[in-house]
């Protein structure tokens, strides 16, 4: 099998990715990831996320139990944004355009010292249906073109609150990542007879054989054939389903049981509460004749990028990848595969 020193093609962003499985062994004397040993609170009276306590615009949260979201208090995007940002809005070399869209702030639970992967099965539940919700009135609101729900996980991420909770930016335009993979996505159904282009990924043999980490019913979980990071994997849908509007609740009951088993496995390989950034890739929600053809193609699919390496190092995309835009992977997909599978979830523990 193929693998190190190797291009792949991306094809959902149309760009190679190096796999370079030596360089994970070469010596280190740089920057270790240790994360936060300490147990935080149950309840932090000075965390702006938890029930009851006064946020720092002077709202007071209710005290709530479960999953709770409210609009984010300090927003990237809004619709309050002037139609033109600058008096430069007409100048190629300075164009400018409004920031408009919604924030919003998405708490998995009351307990500041859990995470998505300690929920009980109901908590977690209600997880994914709040995404289902959130991303349903979002979309169809007017001027919203993408919503994409997202996690930070960890302090080696930068999270600057460690209440258990994630986000979403509804924003008005198609943000660049999804412009690629509808484009990309678009192109393969036209060369390709209508297929669609995860599904043929998750099914071609190479996957099934030494990518998959986990299939049941209605998704699988594999590490994408040129992930970007070392232990990157996805959830497909075994059926071509645009979003999570668009899922039954015996499908989102089973994406919400994979997704936590996914995230108990990283906590086990990397024996820690493991660090990650979690993608929830909806279609773009933008409308007119060729925007709802084009996004009729589109494949929902939820990418898990943990930052670490190995349980003590993290990946760095420091001078030939800012500058090249090629990403270099040290470990090798198929090997990164298979030490997902061999992960007993049954190890884990809180």
């Amino acid at each position: 099998m193929a693998g190190n020193w190797e291009r792949r093609w991306h094809p959902l962003l149309s760009q190679w990715v190096m796999v370079s499985a030596r360089s994970a062994a070469r010596p280190w004397s740089g920057a270790m990831a240790t994360g936060n040993s300490s147990k935080p609170p149950q309840h932090d009276p000075d965390c702006y996320l938890c029930p009851g306590v006064t946020r720092a615009n002077g709202t007071q949260n209710p005290l709530y139990s479960g999953a709770y979201a409210f609009d984010n208090d300090f927003p990237s995007l809004s619709f309050e944004a002037p139609e033109q940002a600058s008096d430069h809005h007409n100048d190629v070399l300075g164009l400018t355009a409004p920031a408009h869209g919604q924030c919003r702030v998405l708490c998995w639970s009351e307990n500041h010292d859990a995470t998505l992967a300690s929920l009980g099965e109901d908590q977690m539940q209600q997880v994914v249906k709040l995404w289902r919700e959130e991303y349903a009135q979002l979309s169809a609101q007017e001027g919203i073109a993408n919503v994409l729900i997202f996690e930070n996980k960890g302090t080696e991420i930068g999270v600057s609150n460690l209440h258990p909770h994630g986000q979403i930016y509804a924003t008005s335009f198609v943000t660049d990542t999804a412009g690629r993979m509808r484009d990309a996505q678009v192109a393969y159904a036209e060369q390709h007879k209508g297929q669609s282009l995860l599904q043929d990924l998750l099914e071609g043999t190479h996957s099934q054989e030494h990518l998959q980490v986990e299939k049941g019913q209605y998704f699988s979980v594999l590490v994408p054939f040129a992930a970007r990071f070392a232990y990157e994997t996805w959830i497909v849908p075994h059926r071509h389903v645009n979003s999570l509007a668009q899922m039954n609740d015996a499908e989102l009951n089973e994406l919400a049981a994979m997704y936590q088993r996914q995230v108990r496995r990283y906590d086990v390989l990397f024996n820690r509460s493991a660090p990650n950034i979690t993608l929830i890739h909806n279609a773009p929600c933008d409308s007119g004749i060729i925007a709802d053809a084009h996004n009729a193609h589109w494949c929902f699919h939820l990418a898990f990028q943990p930052p670490l390496r190995d349980s003590t190092k993290l990946k760095f995309l420091a001078g030939f990848e800012s500058g090249a835009n090629n990403i270099v992977n040290p470990v090798q997909p198929e090997i990164a595969a298979e030490q997902l599978r061999n992960v007993n979830v049954d190890d884990w523990r809180s």
